[in-house]
């Protein structure tokens, strides 16, 4: 997750700026690779954690929108035929029209979502099916990223006050305008990665690859 270690870096470099003097208090590559894959559990956890909430949020999971009929972004003929096929190689007793959907929502969400379950286990060969392999990968790369957002905002803003306090420190008499460059540009660096977090990393951000990975599923449907 080099994202959310980027601002570590940045006052790692910003306070100890004589590298050739202090990098023997580094940390080896196999500790630094350690703490990036623990990083990255802990942002799949927080993000199937949200995952939930997003989906609520958005008024379903994907999938499962996309099986409706009162859902727009697939057209009715290709709805239609999708229905029967599902029906063919994931049967469930009876059809599934629009009167049994608005009269039996949450029955017909409970077997969309048994649909959905079914195509996922049929295309996990990434050879086969690498668009999917692909779209699942981007959406739960932002999803985990949605998941580490408070977190990541809050340690970039603890070293950002830790620069401060840094250089205000190490300084003999406090006078802003002495403050050296390389203060005003790490806390620059700093600044960037906190505006990606906060008005990047949205929901509405999650909600793109997580469309676009449903889709995928959805288009295999007639060659299962």
């Amino acid at each position: 997750m080099i994202l959310f270690y980027l601002p570590l870096s940045v006052i790692l470099v910003v306070t100890v700026w004589d590298f050739q003097t202090y990098y023997h208090f580094g940390l080896p590559i196999g500790v630094v690779g350690l703490f990036a894959y623990l990083t990255a559990q802990l942002g799949r956890d927080a993000g199937k954690a949200k995952e939930e909430k997003l989906w609520l949020d958005w008024g379903g999971a994907p999938s499962t929108q996309l099986f409706r009929w009162l859902d727009t972004r697939i057209d009715q003929y290709s709805k239609s035929r999708i229905h029967s096929k599902m029906e063919q190689i994931c049967p469930i007793g009876h059809a599934i029209d629009q009167n049994y959907e608005v009269n039996n929502c949450d029955e017909a969400d409970e077997v969309y979502k048994s649909w959905t379950r079914y195509v996922i286990g049929k295309t996990r060969d990434v050879n086969k099916y690498p668009l999917i392999f692909k779209e699942n990968i981007a959406y739960g790369f932002r999803r985990n990223l949605w998941g580490l957002k408070p977190y990541a905002i809050l340690l970039i803003l603890i070293l950002m006050a830790f620069t401060y306090f840094y250089f205000v420190f190490t300084m003999v008499v406090w006078r802003p305008e002495l403050l050296p460059n390389i203060f005003i540009i790490g806390e620059l660096f700093l600044l960037i990665p906190l505006i990606f977090w906060i008005f990047r990393v949205t929901k509405k951000w999650v909600m793109v690859p997580a469309f676009a990975y449903a889709e995928r599923l959805h288009e295999t449907i007639d060659s299962l």
